[in-house]
């Protein structure tokens, strides 16, 4: 992988906001902790001094609430309580979060009398924190060996003769997918389901990744599992048809948590590249981040600056988040670390919802035709326009089929 300049995280608080603006005038967001020189000279380029203070005042409107009309405050906590309740009946309970680590066990039992030197690392939902008791169970067969696409389905094909064994579950190979799997699964309900692949090592790490960032503050954990919910009830969160995958959904909300004033999130990537902690290679890919308790805390401390911690509600999160995904956002790359310096020069103008993988620069984890991307922003806009009325969550939730 080539060289990567170090991201300075010391820029002028003016200048990040200059940034922050920029996705309303085709500039590519960035994280909150990148460097924004070359943002600020982007945006001078379109029309001098008086566009770059427009762009300031535009972004401090924003955040105050120029523009919209608030949640008045009883409704911001009715649904911040009813977003709250919704999150926490999607807890697992003790008894399906033991049924999961005996399958995984037994799994990797199984896995071992297969081939040799298998070992098995879960991702996805049971490692970022958004695991429900309706999720599949994602695990990555780790085999020394097996690094070309067809030496993997091999693999599979020799777990797949193995897991037709077991009278409970069927199996059902996806070679086609872009990541070739098996998926496991029961045949009565109640029981643990997963989907199978190898040596998809990145993945283990993105689902690390995020992982932190859900611990960071319980906040994160309650949004995801709302908006997935809500992209699964509109039917625009399957990718098997096309549509955004949960995992692009995720990134979306960290860059939307990074960039509020001042930001819930800040980037771990960024802070580890400005530490210059030792790179973690995995698969020729650098995908160190910063787990210090100590130095996130102290990061957010400077973004923040005189002010004080992030302490909006749920309620206001989640209503923002698709009034800037439906309304403020026109194009740019998603990004939830700086890697502007890592990419050649390129008009982002024309880049609408592309959602840059945290670690593989460059590669859009969304990948949506312009047919979904237009179905995409009206299910946002639709999503803010009812909030916006005082409308419940659960209403967010209804069948597209019903719509009047």
């Amino acid at each position: 992988m080539a060289s990567l300049l170090q991201p300075s995280l010391r820029a002028p608080l003016l200048l990040r906001r200059c940034a922050a603006s920029a996705p309303l005038h085709g500039l590519g967001p960035s994280s909150p902790s990148s460097s924004s020189r070359a943002s600020l000279a982007q945006v001078t380029r379109t029309g001098g001094d008086d566009k770059s203070a427009s762009l300031s005042a535009w972004w401090r409107r924003r955040q105050d609430g120029g523009g919209a009309r608030a949640l008045p405050p009883e409704g911001a906590q009715r649904l911040s309580q009813e977003l709250a309740q919704y999150a926490a009946e999607l807890q697992p309970s003790q008894e399906l979060v033991s049924q999961k680590d005996e399958f995984l066990k037994r799994l990797q039992g199984h896995l071992a009398q297969i081939i040799d030197g298998a070992d098995l690392s879960p991702f996805g939902s049971v490692v970022n924190g958004f695991w429900t008791p309706t999720s599949d169970v994602d695990v990555c067969v780790r085999v020394p060996g097996a690094s070309t696409r067809n030496a993997q389905i091999q693999v599979l094909r020799q777990i797949s003769a193995e897991l037709t064994k077991a009278k409970t579950h069927y199996v059902e190979a996806r070679f086609g997918a872009q990541v070739p799997i098996l998926h496991w699964a029961p045949l009565r309900p109640g029981m643990v389901s997963c989907d199978i692949s190898v040596n998809n090592v990145l993945a283990v790490v993105n689902s690390r990744l995020v992982g932190h960032y859900v611990r960071l503050d319980d906040r994160v954990r309650t949004l995801g599992l709302c908006i997935k919910a809500w992209a699964a009830a509109r039917r625009i969160n399957d990718r098997s048809r096309g549509t955004i995958s949960s995992f692009a959904l995720v990134l979306m909300l960290i860059h939307f948590l990074q960039r509020r004033d001042p930001p819930v999130l800040p980037s771990l990537q960024d802070i580890a590249f400005s530490q210059n902690e030792k790179p973690k290679f995995v698969n020729g890919v650098d995908c160190r981040f910063c787990t210090d308790a100590g130095k996130i805390r102290e990061e957010l401390a400077y973004l923040r600056g005189a002010r004080a911690p992030n302490e909006e509600d749920a309620a206001t999160l989640l209503l923002e988040f698709f009034r800037y995904f439906g309304k403020d956002y026109r194009s740019g790359i998603i990004r939830i670390r700086d890697t502007r310096s890592m990419l050649p020069p390129g008009d982002e103008t024309k880049c609408f919802l592309v959602v840059d993988n945290p670690f593989e620069v460059g590669k859009d984890v969304a990948n949506i035709d312009a047919s979904q991307q237009s179905a995409l922003r009206k299910e946002f806009r639709r999503a803010w326009s009812y909030l916006n009325q005082g409308r419940s969550f659960l209403d967010l939730l209804q069948d597209p089929e019903k719509d009047g």
